[in-house]
């Protein structure tokens, strides 16, 4: 079975919503408040910090193919 490329944008974002999922439930089981104010921009944050990786990643596979197409025996 052929591996598949890491996907960071889903994985980042899966993560921050499961980070916010615990820190809700945390909070509604305890006397913890949380200011909603910081909730968006920490995903929108997030979010652009997994779309930062996922280019540099994009990028980097594209040079390395590119190299490889450079290095090939003669046509």
């Amino acid at each position: 079975m052929r591996r598949h490329d890491l996907d960071w944008v889903s994985l980042i974002a899966g993560l921050v919503f499961l980070v916010f999922a615990v820190v809700y439930t945390v909070a509604s089981l305890t006397d913890v408040s949380i200011d909603g104010r910081f909730v968006w921009p920490i995903v929108l944050v997030a979010l652009g910090a997994a779309g930062v990786a996922t280019a540099v990643t994009a990028t980097q596979r594209e040079e390395k193919a590119f190299a490889e197409l450079e290095t090939e025996p003669g046509e």
